[in-house]
């Protein structure tokens, strides 16, 4: 592995920040009408611009955000280049625990708290589960992963017949993903548990250089297996339990965005863990604008949940890698 100077460590950064501002205001900008936002606006085009799509584009990049850095920390924890919230049941866990604050209908600062313990609850059951002999093969953990979802899904799907009808309208909307528009108040809220999840998964950045080497190979470098792998489920999970109560399950970002930026950059987490939640949130912000404009001009009228289009990308690329494992 190459050194990583500072220079290349801000200067990457900061080329990925102005890219993602870049595709901020082009994602603000398209939509059932084009509407630049410095130019001047109408009353109309003022409230489409500022009150509906400024808080979904936003959405959608801290969303993005969370999924690239906490898949890209999953992979590197579980040497597992499958390894992704979503796939791995983190992302159901959450939707379970935002589904039963909907359920008791507890006030919103409660639910990402709640999504959160289940989230990592579930990470953490999987990884026990996966676990023989302290060892985890990618395919146990992966096929473990798939059970566990199903085991939520059915779960789920029980509570939504119990609760009422707008409820039930809130969790099909959670189960596909998608961005839709929210308040400030409650954006702010997911951004600080973003933010936090974040810093404190890029300091994890050397240890996960060590511990994508193996738990062996890092142990003898002299770093606490145990405590680093506890803190990364801990501020991943945290980061997917903020953003699925407002996103719902988007999948498969969290498993192609690590690949692209290890592509790109190398393997090196401390620039990597940063890197791919940028690349995440580009990738989300434009996938949720072809969501919502791909069918608006046509007779239908309508928007696509951003579920619908993320697959399309992803499974693809999902079935690639792993009949690149088999063989």
């Amino acid at each position: 592995m190459k050194p990583l100077s500072i220079k290349k460590w801000t200067f990457t950064l900061v080329a990925l920040k102005i890219l993602t501002l870049s595709v901020f205001l082009l994602s603000l900008s398209l939509g059932g009408k084009l509407i630049w936002p410095f130019g001047t606006l109408s009353p109309e085009d003022h409230n489409i611009l500022w009150i509906s799509r400024l808080p979904r584009v936003f959405l959608a990049l801290m969303t993005g955000y969370a999924l690239g850095t906490s898949g890209t920390a999953f992979q590197g924890l579980l040497q597992n280049s499958l390894a992704d919230p979503y796939i791995l049941g983190v992302s159901s866990g959450a939707a379970l625990g935002s589904i039963l604050g909907l359920a008791f209908h507890l006030p919103f600062e409660m639910i990402p708290v709640l999504s959160f313990a289940s989230a990592f609850g579930a990470m953490i059951l999987v990884y026990t589960l996966a676990s023989k002999n302290k060892q985890v093969t990618p395919h146990t953990l992966l096929l473990t992963g798939v059970i566990l979802n199903a085991f939520l899904f059915a779960f789920i799907l029980l509570l939504n017949g119990l609760v009422s009808f707008e409820q039930s309208q809130k969790i099909i909307f959670l189960l596909m993903g998608n961005i839709g528009t929210e308040s400030f108040d409650k954006l702010l809220l997911v951004t600080a548990f973003v933010f936090v999840g974040s810093l404190f998964l890029t300091r994890e950045g050397y240890a996960l250089n060590l511990l994508s080497s193996g738990a062996e190979s890092a142990a003898a470098s002299g770093i606490d297996v145990p405590r680093h792998r506890k803190r990364i489920f801990f501020f991943a999970s945290l980061m997917i339990g903020a953003v699925v109560p407002l996103a719902g399950l988007v999948g498969f970002i969290g498993l192609f965005v690590p690949h692209i930026t290890r592509f790109i950059f190398g393997p090196d987490h401390r620039l990597v863990i940063p890197a791919s939640g940028w690349i995440g949130a580009m990738v989300l912000m434009l996938c949720d604008t072809l969501a919502r404009s791909a069918l608006i001009w046509t007779s239908y009228q309508t928007e696509l949940p951003v579920g619908a289009i993320t697959p399309l990308l992803g499974a693809p690329f999902f079935l690639f890698l792993l009949k690149r494992g088999l063989k």
